[in-house]
């Protein structure tokens, strides 16, 4: 029955990003193409190739090492746009890459799996089969699918949009910890046994990739705001994804179990990120 429900709770959840989005916040490719440009990069670029060095030192087993590499696989998670928001950065920047990076999973996941295991895993990846055809429709039908029946039903029905929008935001954060709970309660003897295993290989791409985002900005002078929304963006990505290809598509739980612990970890590094550009005066546009 959980199996069966995943998927489904993951199709709302990327409905309900889609509800917020509108055809306009595409368009902020041309308004603010160093900004998104640089995210982008840093997401769909720099954040599998931060994943792939850590692969390579991993010594683990090959199902955790796929794992880390369907994390840096994912786009940005459901809780980016608002803790980039609480943290005072780029809100507008943040939802672009959000959707962005969503759409572009159709191409970006299973590109970035197959090279993993041709070019990373090599043999010991062999018994893991990848089929690219149910990886590429799966990711359709419960991320680009949902997104865009939510943009229609913004675009066709604005003010029913807008007042669903703060319950399916609820709705959809509840998803998400009932999805990461539930996996974590499945896997609860795997992780207590390899989490200090995993633990700090998901916890160097979290933060690092996090720090990357930081860094980068400041290289190519953008404002404090846009480099907390890359950051963000970089940092939080959607764990509920990465655990429905690891049980609905893979079959394999155990390729999961980096994806729970890095969704308790990357809420600790988002309020310590927040509290930090707190610090440097950033805060809420509301406040």
């Amino acid at each position: 029955m959980a199996e069966a429900l995943l998927p489904v709770g993951l199709a709302f959840i990327m409905f309900s990003i889609g509800l917020g989005l509108t055809v306009g916040d595409f368009g902020r490719v041309f308004r603010n193409p160093r900004g998104l440009g640089l995210g982008l990069a840093n997401q769909l670029i720099l954040l599998p190739l931060v994943g792939a060095a850590l692969v390579l030192a991993f010594p683990g087993r090959p199902e955790f090492a796929l794992g880390i590499m369907v994390l840096a696989a994912c786009p940005g998670g459901i809780t980016s746009n608002l803790l980039t928001l609480l943290a005072g950065g780029n809100t507008a920047l943040s939802v672009s890459m959000t959707a962005i990076s969503s759409l572009a999973g159709i191409v970006t996941i299973p590109l970035v799996l197959g090279l993993s295991q041709e070019l990373l895993l090599g043999g010991e990846a062999a018994a893991i089969q990848l089929p690219m055809g149910r990886i590429i429709g799966s990711v359709v039908v419960v991320t680009a699918l949902p997104i865009l029946l939510g943009m229609g039903l913004n675009h066709r029905w604005g003010e029913l949009a807008r007042r669903l929008r703060p319950l399916t935001r609820h709705l959809s954060t509840g998803i998400f910890a009932l999805i990461v709970v539930g996996a974590f309660w499945s896997q609860r003897h795997t992780m207590v046994a390899h989490f200090a295993e995993i633990g700090p290989y998901v916890g160097a791409l979290n933060i690092g990739t996090m720090a990357l985002g930081l860094i980068s900005a400041r290289l190519l002078s953008l404002g404090r705001a846009d480099g907390v929304a890359i950051s963000m963006e970089c940092g939080l990505q959607n764990a509920a994804l990465a655990i429905f290809i690891a049980i609905s598509v893979l079959g394999t739980p155990a390729v999961m179990v980096p994806a729970i612990i890095y969704a308790l970890l990357m809420n600790l590094s988002a309020a310590a990120l927040i509290a930090w550009s707190r610090a440097k005066g950033l805060r809420p546009a509301s406040q």
